[in-house]
Formats: structure tokens, sequence, C-alpha cells
């Protein structure tokens, strides 16, 4: 009677997680999650970038540091061009252009069209100069001479 009672108990635990099995059910929930692409760019400019001698010229005058930031896995291009293509001019009356070149870290081009720097890859507070170069005009006539620098950043 021992063992037909166990083999009873036995049959009812079985059917009990047999039952339980075919009860069972699953599913499924994914994660997910997104990265928007960012680029910024931003120039602190030295103290001579206001403070050029047009009487004597500059070479290679460091006027900005630029930072560079953008997330692209593809890289990115920081292109350079100025709102004069590159002059230096002044309102005063009979006053000529000052013509000058830039270079940006590894730009290639010329800032009278655009500068273009391309980069490979992302990279977050990268730091490149921007200078200056220009013949000094000993016959400059008197007034303050300026251009814009525009500094645009693209992923690719």
């Amino acid at each position: 009677m021992n063992a037909t009672k166990s083999l009873l108990a036995l049959a009812l635990f079985a059917g009990a997680f047999g039952a339980s099995a075919a009860d069972q059910d699953s599913a499924k929930l994914e994660l997910r999650g997104s990265v928007a692409v960012n680029c910024t760019i931003a120039v602190k400019p030295t103290a001579k970038a206001t403070s050029l001698d047009i009487l004597g010229g500059e070479r290679s005058t460091l006027v900005g540091v630029v930072t560079e930031s953008c997330n692209s896995g593809n890289g990115y291009t920081v292109q350079v061009n100025t709102n004069n293509n590159g002059q230096l001019l002044s309102s005063a009356a009979g006053a000529k252009a000052t013509v000058y070149t830039a270079a940006y870290d590894d730009a290639t081009g010329d800032i009278a069209k655009e500068l273009v720097a391309g980069r490979d890859k992302a990279f977050f507070g990268r730091q490149g100069n921007l200078t200056v170069s220009f013949a000094g005009d000993s016959q400059a006539i008197a007034g303050v001479y300026s251009d814009v620098v525009n500094l645009v950043i693209k992923a690719k």
C-alpha cells in the first residue's frame, strides 16, 4: 500500500510539473537608444587678432585657437572663409585693401575662396591654430582695417 501511495504521489507531482510547463508563456523587450550627430566649433581669439600690424605686416601670426567637437563616426569637415575674401578692408577715404593669407591646422585651399580641413573620425575638444600673414604697407591710410573669418563644421 505504501508503494501505491508513493506511486500516486509521484504521479500527482509529475502531473503538476507537466501542467505548469505546458502553461508557460514568454515575452521579449527590446532595449534601444540613439545618439544624434552633434558638431560644435568655437574660436578663442588671441589679443593679436584685433591689433594686427598693417604698417609692418604679419608672418604666421596666431589670431585664434579653434576647438572642434563632432561625434560623427565618419568624421567631419571644417570650412574656413571670410566675408571679404581674404582682405582687410577700411572705409577710410583712399585706403587700399590689405590682402592676407591664412592657415588653419592641416586645411588646404586659399582663404580668398575657402580653406577645408577634413577629419576621418570623431573628435572631442580637438584644437587647431588659425594664423594670418600679409606684407606691411608703410603708406597705409589711417583707419580700421577688418574682415570676418567664418568657421563651419559639418559631419560627413
